[in-house]
């Protein structure tokens, strides 16, 4: 049977031994070469465990201690919607916003489904548009809008014209507008979509289900597929646009209160969706772990500068709130290419593969 690895140490069996360590501890040195008698990717946890079929994404990510910097893709905006469940496996086919799914993608915008509040009527919806800004990046435009349940389709088409230039697109839609900016709050997506993902739907749900109240102004959601799902839990805290890996209980309270220590934040750190590219991702979580939680408060940019076969240069600058300027030259390195396995499919089977990287350089400049 696979090992839970809920905080709790893991041990995996091999012939009669058991090896075991910390669930945040490197894999054992044993543990390592046997994982590597292969090819790089040759199916760490199910050689280990005999039986493809019992596979989980998220502890082979964990086995092969996949760092997760730089995969948190890069979205023009994301708009956030209550939707009933069940969901499908593509959150664009929930019949309540198909007719739009084609508006959303022409505007460049993702859609984020959230599990509606029980206690509010389910005549209407909350929704949250986060909209990226013209120019360097610090959080998204936020919007929180209440609408009747019967009009998601016509409310996210209007709302993709809108963003898309014709701002005349939202005359007459129903929708109402509850607060912008900072007014509509900062909103923490965990994301538990089992139809998608096995792992996000027992890790991530166990989690979100587990979560304290984490402060005036910030509402916790359950959230459909944000990519990553080898990384469960995940979650994506907005209008900051930060996208975070390996979650329990302790680490995202620590991440949205920023009281974990930066250095142990930026393992967890996928990225900002509000940044360019994988690379310049990974620069920005490095210079979370160098600078501390005030680097996320500056205005960011970042691009990469040169190439030199698996790495990259990339140029980071940033712009705290009093003025001050502060520019990092990085390397980022694609250590490895790993295979990105569906859950109870052998890893040989994976469709697709993604690269590892990491920041083997960072100056300030």
């Amino acid at each position: 049977m696979l090992p839970r690895w809920a905080g709790r140490p893991l041990t995996f069996r091999i012939g009669r031994d058991p090896l075991r360590c910390s669930a945040w501890s490197p894999v054992p040195r044993s543990l390592r070469s046997l994982t590597r008698r292969r090819p790089r990717h040759a199916g760490a946890v199910t050689d280990l465990l005999g039986d493809p079929n019992l596979l989980r994404c998220a502890d082979f990510a964990r086995a092969e201690s996949l760092a997760p910097a730089g995969s948190a893709g890069t979205w023009r905006g994301i708009v956030a919607l209550e939707l009933p469940l069940p969901w499908p496996r593509d959150i664009v086919d929930h019949p309540d916003v198909a007719p739009a799914a084609g508006d959303l993608a022409a505007a460049g915008l993702r859609l984020q489904a959230l599990v509606p509040d029980p206690a509010r009527s389910p005549e209407v919806r909350r929704l949250f548009t986060c909209v990226r800004p013209a120019g360097p990046f610090r959080a998204y435009d936020a919007t929180e809008w209440v609408l009747p349940a019967t009009d998601a389709a016509g409310t996210l088409a209007a709302l993709s014209a809108a963003v898309s230039g014709d701002a005349a697109a939202l005359d007459g839609v129903p929708a109402r507008r509850v607060a912008d900016g900072d007014g509509a709050g900062r909103q923490v997506l965990v994301c538990t979509h089992g139809v998608r993902d096995t792992c996000c739907g027992a890790q991530g749900t166990r989690l979100a289900a587990a979560l304290p109240g984490l402060g005036a102004g910030v509402r916790s959601w359950r959230t459909s597929h944000t990519g990553g799902h080898r990384f469960a839990p995940t979650a994506l805290v907005l209008p900051e646009g930060t996208a975070w890996a390996y979650l329990d209980i302790d680490t995202l309270v620590g991440v949205v209160d920023r009281t974990l220590d930066p250095r142990v934040a930026q393992r967890h750190y996928r990225g900002c969706t509000g940044l360019d590219g994988p690379e310049v991702q990974a620069a920005d979580g490095a210079a979370l772990g160098a600078a501390g939680w005030a680097w996320l408060d500056h205005t960011r940019a970042g691009t990469v500068v040169e190439r030199d076969g698996a790495t990259a240069r990339v140029r980071l600058e940033g712009t705290a709130p009093d003025g001050t300027r502060t520019v990092f030259d990085a390397e980022v390195e694609t250590v490895r290419t790993m295979p990105v396995p569906d859950c109870g499919r052998p890893v040989a089977e994976a469709k697709k593969s993604a690269p590892e990287l990491a920041v083997s350089r960072l100056d300030a400049v």
